[in-house]
C-alpha cells in the first residue's frame, strides 16, 4: 500500500517570491507623496490630499506588482505593499501634525 518515494522525487513547494525591491520602491514613493502633502498642504485640505496620496500609492503598488508577471503571491505582496504605504503616509502625517502644532 505504501510506495517507496525518493526524496528527490518529492515536489517541495517553493516560497512565494516577495520582490522586496518593488515593495521598498512602492514604500519610498508613498513616503515622497506623504512628505510632499505634509510640507505643501496645511489645514483641513491636508486630509483630502493624503487620501489622494494613498490612492496614488495603491496604483503605483499595483503597477509594480503586476510588472513582475508572477501570479504566485500577488495578493500577499500587494497587501503588504499597500499596508506599508498607508502606515508610512500615516506616520508622516502624524509627525507633520505634531511638528506643526
Amino acid at each position: 500500500m505504501c510506495e517507496d518515494v525518493l526524496m528527490s522525487e518529492l515536489e517541495i513547494p517553493s516560497k512565494h517570491p516577495w520582490h522586496f525591491g518593488r515593495m521598498v520602491t512602492a514604500w519610498a514613493i508613498a513616503a515622497v507623496f506623504g512628505v510632499l502633502v505634509t510640507v505643501l498642504v496645511s489645514g483641513e485640505d491636508r486630509f483630502r490630499w493624503l487620501v489622494l496620496a494613498v490612492g496614488l500609492s495603491v496604483l503605483v503598488t499595483f503597477a509594480l506588482q503586476l510588472s513582475t508577471a508572477q501570479r504566485e503571491g500577488f495578493i500577499t505582496r500587494t497587501s503588504f505593499s499597500v499596508a506599508g504605504a498607508v502606515v508610512i503616509i500615516a506616520v508622516i502625517d502624524i509627525v507633520g501634525t505634531l511638528l506643526e502644532g
